[in-house]
C-alpha cells in the first residue's frame, strides 16, 4: 500500500474546487492536526480555539482564513462563536474537541496532579483535567449535530474511569447519545503507534437505530512501515546535525537497544523498527536527550521525518524552535487518524441526516 499525505495545497484546491462536506468548529485546535485531518475528509473547519501562542501561529501559517478565539476556553462564549460562523443553536454540524490529556496520560503522573498548577506546553493552568467539562458547556450551548471529542487511552484506566464515567454521564445529560472506543493510529493508515480514546456523539433527537456500531471506523486490513513512510526524504547534513544526541546520557542506552526495543528502566526510549509503523511520538520527542522514541541510526527523527510519523503534510508549516516544532507534532491528532474518524461520520451519519 503505496503511503502518501496530501499537500496543504492539495487538501485548499480540493475543497475549493468540490465544495464542503460539512463544517466543523474545534476547540483545543493546537497546531491543526485534527483540523487537517477534517479538511483531508471534505469538511470545512469555520472557526477554532486554542490558548498556546505558538500553536495558534502555526495554526494561521497554515489556514490563514479559519477564524481564532485565542482564550482561555473556560473565557468561550458559545455564543461569540455563533455570530462568528453567522449560525443558530443547532445548525453546526461537527463540534471537534481536544481538551489537554496530562492529567490522565498512563505515562504521566495521573491523578497525583489532579487540581494542581500543571505545566501545558508553554503556558501553566490550574485543573487542566477540568477543561473536558468545558468542551461539555459549549457543546450544550451550540447544540451540533453530531461532536467528535479525543483524549489519552489511559482516561479509561484506573482511577481516570471516574472522570471518563463523569463524562460519560454528562454527554447524555446533554442530550447525546455518545460512543467511545480506543482507537490506535497504526490500523488506520498512519505509520505510528498511538492510542487515543475516541468519543463520538449524535444528538438523541437524530439518533437513529441503523447508526449503532458504526460510529467509529473499523481497522485498515494494513500497516505503513517506517521504510515505506520514509520514501524520498533527504535529509541535509544541517538537519541530521540538530537531531544528534551522541553527547547525552541516553545516548549510551539508546546504542544498546535492538531495533524495535525499549529500555528495562526508561521504558520511554524506544528504538524504533523500519520494517514496523514507529512507536508513539509524544511533546517531549522535542527535548533532545530525553527518554522517547528514537531513529534506528541512534538519533532523534528529523522534522521531515517525524511529519511523515504522524501523517502531516510535507508542505505544513511548523513554526517556533525545534523543540516547539516538534512539540506541536507530538501533540496533534494525526491527520489521516482524524480523516478516518471523521470520513466515517460523515458517510454512516451526517450524510444520512442532510
Amino acid at each position: 500500500m503505496e503511503y502518501k499525505i496530501p499537500t496543504v495545497l492539495e487538501i485548499k484546491e480540493r475543497l475549493a474546487k468540490e465544495g464542503p462536506l460539512f463544517n466543523v468548529v474545534s476547540l483545543f485546535a493546537g497546531g491543526g492536526g485534527s483540523s487537517c485531518g477534517y479538511r483531508m475528509a471534505g469538511a470545512k473547519v469555520l472557526a477554532i480555539n486554542e490558548f498556546i501562542p505558538e500553536a495558534r501561529n502555526t495554526y494561521h501559517a497554515n489556514w490563514p482564513d479559519t477564524t481564532i478565539f485565542p482564550c482561555d476556553v473556560r473565557d468561550l462564549d458559545a455564543n461569540d462563536i455563533l455570530r462568528a460562523i453567522n449560525m443558530a443553536p443547532g445548525e453546526l454540524d461537527v463540534l471537534d474537541g481536544s481538551p489537554p490529556c496530562c492529567g490522565f496520560s498512563s505515562s504521566g503522573k495521573r491523578s497525583k496532579g489532579w487540581g494542581q498548577n500543571r505545566r501545558y506546553s508553554d503556558s501553566a493552568q490550574v485543573g487542566v483535567e477540568t477543561l473536558f467539562f468545558e468542551y461539555i458547556r459549549i457543546l450544550r450551548e451550540l447544540k451540533p449535530k453530531c461532536f467528535i471529542a479525543e483524549n489519552v487511552a489511559g482516561l479509561a484506566q484506573g482511577v481516570s474511569r471516574g472522570y471518563l464515567n463523569e463524562f460519560l454521564r454528562a454527554f447524555s445529560a446533554s442530550d447525546y447519545i455518545c460512543k467511545a472506543k480506543i482507537l490506535n493510529a497504526q490500523y488506520l493508515g498512519v505509520p505510528q503507534c498511538r492510542h487515543r480514546l475516541i468519543f463520538v456523539g449524535v444528538r438523541k433527537d437524530l439518533w437513529r437505530s441503523e447508526f449503532e456500531n458504526k460510529t467509529h471506523p473499523k481497522p485498515f486490513s494494513y500497516l505503513i512501515p517506517l521504510k515505506d513512510a520514509f520514501r524520498g526524504i533527504i535529509n541535509t547534513s544541517e538537519e541530521l546535525a540538530q537531531v544528534d544526541i551522541s553527547k547525552y546520557v541516553i545516548y549510551q542506552r539508546l546504542i544498546k537497544l535492538k531495533k524495535g526495543k525499549s529500555d528495562s528502566e526508561r521504558f520511554n526510549l524506544v528504538k524504533a523498527d523500519d520494517n514496523r509503523p514507529s512507536p508513539c511520538i509524544t511533546a517531549s520527542n522535542g527535548r533532545l536527550g530525553c527518554a522517547c522514541a528514537c531513529h534506528w541510526d541512534n538519533r532523534a527523527f528529523t522534522l521531515k521525518e517525524l511529519k511523515r510519523i504522524t501523517s502531516v503534510p510535507d508542505d505544513y508549516i511548523l513554526t517556533g524552535t525545534y523543540s516547539q516544532q516538534v512539540e506541536r507534532l507530538g501533540r496533534m491528532v494525526p491527520p489521516l487518524m482524524m480523516k478516518a474518524v471523521a470520513a466515517n461520520l460523515y458517510t454512516n451519519i451526517l450524510k444520512e441526516l442532510k
